[in-house]
């Protein structure tokens, strides 16, 4: 209807009738008509090479997501391995104590059994130190 419409406009003496291909791209936008007969303007060339390159952005974009998410996970596995080797290193500081105590205790029943061989040599005499009969 418009391209009729502008078609059916008065033309101005010297001046040629208005082509249908003039409606066309009167009524048309640009770009769109230059892409229905065949061409492609400039603007659309550089829009396609923005939306070609926004589309590489939004890739890497989403690589770099997936990069901090499995960094994530491995930061998260070191924090547990970690605390898994402190656990570990205070269960073993745990037994060197135990272990430490029970070397103590041992030296002090020695030294208890001596002390009591000494009390029973001095009370019985000689004849109880020593293990050959006399």
């Amino acid at each position: 209807a418009q391209m009729e419409a502008y078609v059916a406009q008065p033309t101005e003496e010297g001046q040629d009738p208005k082509t249908p291909v003039q409606a066309i791209a009167y009524v048309m936008p640009k770009s769109t008509f230059l892409r229905n007969v065949g061409m492609q303007s400039t603007t659309m060339k550089r829009n396609a090479k923005a939306a070609a390159m926004n589309d590489r952005v939004n890739e890497l974009e989403s690589e770099l997501q997936a990069e901090k998410k499995g960094s994530e996970g491995l930061r998260s596995q070191l924090a547990d391995v970690q605390k898994q080797l402190e656990d570990q290193k205070e269960a073993a500081r745990k037994n060197e104590e135990a272990a430490r105590k029970n070397e103590e205790e041992t030296e002090k029943l020695k030294q208890q059994g001596l002390e009591i061989q000494g009390f029973l040599r001095t009370l019985f005499g000689n004849k109880f130190a020593s293990p050959d009969p006399q």
